[in-house]
């Protein structure tokens, strides 16, 4: 029979202690925690299909040919495009992502090819829908870090 080695632990299951609290009833021990995986055990995320198409839900906007549109494509942003109208996307002290409105509908005129003024007739819940489905390409990658 081979001598047991320090520090191995055997493939046998072994029942749960049981402790006694202080008041003197039983209790059954904490189970092990659970144990996130870190960002680079992730699997990768799934990069997006450009253009990234935003149904208008609430109200249709017109286009630049005058025609009512109920759906925005939105082409791949570029370090271009922050260039000419700004990051739309700032993080505060605190850790919050903060979306500056007026850049951010400059810059969804500019990826989906419609005017600013028919941007801003967007009803606020098509605006928003777009907005955050473009933030987090305005945000730097940690793994980069």
């Amino acid at each position: 029979m081979n001598p047991k080695r320090e520090g191995f632990v055997d493939d046998q299951v072994k029942p749960e202690p049981e402790i006694i609290s202080p008041s003197g009833g039983k209790t059954r021990a904490m189970p092990p925690p659970e144990i996130e995986p870190s960002p680079a055990e992730l699997p990768p995320l799934e990069q997006d299909e450009w253009p990234i198409v935003v149904k208008l839900l609430y109200r249709p906007i017109r286009n630049n040919r005058g025609e009512d549109i109920r759906e925005v494509s939105l082409r791949e942003p570029r370090a271009g495009d922050i260039n000419r109208y700004g990051n739309p996307i700032r993080v505060n002290q605190d850790g919050d992502v903060i979306i500056d409105e007026r850049k951010m509908t400059y810059m969804i005129a500019a990826l989906s090819g419609v005017l600013p003024p028919f941007i801003e007739e967007m009803d606020p819940r098509d605006w928003n829908s777009c907005a955050y489905r473009l933030r987090r390409f305005f945000l730097p990658d940690p793994a980069a870090w």
